[in-house]
């Protein structure tokens, strides 16, 4: 298990960035998002392949170098961000063995660091041995945290019990692709990894706690944030 692949999910269009192309392929400094996202998978020698799930009439990802990477393979997405990854789960149990580890990141995420990334996988190695068993990273906020409900407050939530899901997230092709399987015959919906995970097989999933910038671009203005990210990590 020392080696894994990774999937990316970059088929959306992203209409609540409200930018005239899908946000992971708007250019920052000099490189598209989509690419800043792939590039610590690339850097891994641990990463055996990186496969990037794109809408079949998407000539921008075709227009990137990247996408003739020797270390990158191709596949089309879904109507769904969870639909999407189903179908590159499905691409990678042609080539893989079913136990091989998954690595599923955002598209959007373009200042995942690799430090955070290499230690999530170590930890995931150590910790995923059961069926359902998986390792992903997050970070607390800083602000406090209320339950909101019509717009009132319900409730203060002690912010050191709350951690916002990042990506990646890992687990075991065979298992993801049998929660996702699942959730689609359910027609169920998911938005992460971890929420399908936790439903069909509540096993333990363990965080791996990872730096704040590894944000996700879903607004236009978080295109300015993301691109100081990457200019402090010496990225741009």
């Amino acid at each position: 298990m020392s080696e894994y692949v990774a999937l990316i999910p970059a088929a959306g269009v992203g209409a609540r960035a409200q930018l005239k192309l899908a946000k992971q392929f708007n250019i920052v400094g000099k490189k598209t998002i989509i690419e800043f996202a792939v590039d610590p998978f690339l850097k891994d020698e641990k990463c055996k392949t990186v496969y990037v799930v794109v809408n079949e009439d998407t000539d921008a990802w075709e227009a990137l170098p990247i996408s003739q990477h020797n270390k990158i393979k191709t596949c089309f997405g879904a109507s769904s961000r969870m639909l999407s990854v189903l179908n590159g789960l499905q691409a990678i149990k042609e080539d893989e063995d079913k136990s091989i580890l998954v690595a599923v990141h955002d598209a959007a995420r373009p200042c995942l660091d690799l430090k955070d990334l290499l230690g999530l996988m170590e930890k995931a190695r150590d910790e995923i041995k059961e069926d359902g068993q998986g390792c992903y990273l997050s970070y607390q906020p800083s602000e406090s945290v209320n339950l909101i409900k019509d717009e009132k407050v319900q409730e203060s939530l002690d912010r050191n019990d709350v951690w916002l899901s990042a990506t990646p997230q890992v687990f075991c092709l065979e298992d993801l692709l049998s929660a996702l399987i699942k959730a689609t015959d359910e027609e169920k919906v998911f938005t992460d990894e971890v929420s399908a995970m936790l439903h069909f097989f509540k096993k333990e999933i363990s965080i791996f706690p990872c730096n704040k910038t590894n944000i996700k671009v879903t607004k236009k203005e978080d295109l300015e944030t993301v691109e100081q990210y990457l200019k402090l990590a010496g990225r741009i």
